[in-house]
């Protein structure tokens, strides 16, 4: 009796982790209609995102395959506003312990606004219009296009974007941060990763961290401060030696390399530390460059 009973258990155990799973490499393919500017959100734990805007379509459609742990995909359409909201749905004795993850491929509006949170899944956005904002813990992020407005926080992932609208702010702890343009206003904040910007024009700008590197040429334009600081990275900012600006440059330990104007002076004596304080021309933007440990360099285009 007692064998018989233990054998009831153990199938009820196997029927209710059967029942868990049942979704796991399921085939994705939804479709609804969204309202003109509605806002969409999508939620994903685990696998990959790849986002898709498209121009005068009235359509959200959803494809790929669902992974390991996931209980259902929920579509739900705010009937007020018609806000869509997409969740992968997990199992709540889920703890990330499968490798299969979420794969899906969304295509929307190219006006919606965009709203992203994932945990390890990666993120590809594409073809957006309007704002794009993006949460992630691990997962590698990239966005190319031209949104309206961007905001991305990622912990130990990457971040690649192809233009930064004015007003963007991108936000790391251990993963690089790699801009190809910048369009004016932008703040950058990384702890151990670097920042890169390529190119495009700086308005009021704000870049920190405390062991990554900092690189931009991106050359600041308007009468906005632009502020770069790092414990023990280097700082490389290309600007026009021609244009009217207002330069303070001090490092601690390091070097400070100038293209144009006046040499670094030593702080003190005693101390390795150097600065340099200077101008060019009247008004213009006023650009603090300051590192603790790493070096400073100011070139010009």
């Amino acid at each position: 009796m007692r064998e018989k009973t233990n054998r009831c258990v153990m199938l009820m155990v196997l029927l209710v982790a059967a029942a868990g799973a049942v979704w796991a490499g399921q085939p994705v393919n939804e479709s609804v209609p969204v309202a003109s500017g509605a806002e969409i959100s999508v939620e994903n734990l685990a696998g990959s995102l790849t986002i898709v805007g498209s121009t005068g379509s009235v359509l959200l459609e959803v494809t790929g395959m669902l992974g390991d742990g996931v209980e259902e995909l929920d579509i739900d359409v705010d009937e007020e506003d018609g806000e869509i909201y997409i969740e992968v749905v997990f199992d709540e004795d889920y703890h990330g312990r499968h490798t299969q993850g979420t794969e899906l491929m969304i295509r929307l509006p190219a006006d919606s606004p965009l709203s992203i949170e994932t945990v390890s899944s990666s993120v590809t956005v594409s073809g957006m219009e309007n704002a794009v904002d993006i949460e992630s813990v691990s997962g590698v992020v990239k966005v190319s296009g031209a949104p309206s407005s961007l905001d991305i926080e990622n912990v130990s992932g990457s971040v690649s974007v192809e233009t930064a609208p004015s007003g963007s702010t991108v936000e790391s702890v251990s993963g690089q941060i790699e801009i190809e343009t910048v369009m004016g206003d932008f703040d950058a904040e990384n702890v151990s990763g670097s920042i890169s910007i390529e190119g495009g024009t700086l308005g009021e700008a704000s870049m920190d961290t405390v062991s990554g590197n900092i690189t931009c040429y991106a050359v600041p334009v308007t009468s906005g401060d632009v502020d770069m600081e790092t414990m023990s990275g280097t700082i490389t900012l290309l600007v026009d030696s021609g244009a009217a600006a207002s330069y303070e440059l001090s490092t601690f330990s390091g070097s400070i390399a100038n293209d144009f104007g006046p040499e670094p002076r030593r702080t003190s004596k005693y101390t390795p530390g150097k600065e340099l304080s200077f101008n060019t021309g009247h008004g213009g933007p006023s650009i603090s460059l300051t590192s603790f440990s790493g070096a400073i360099k100011l070139s010009s285009r």
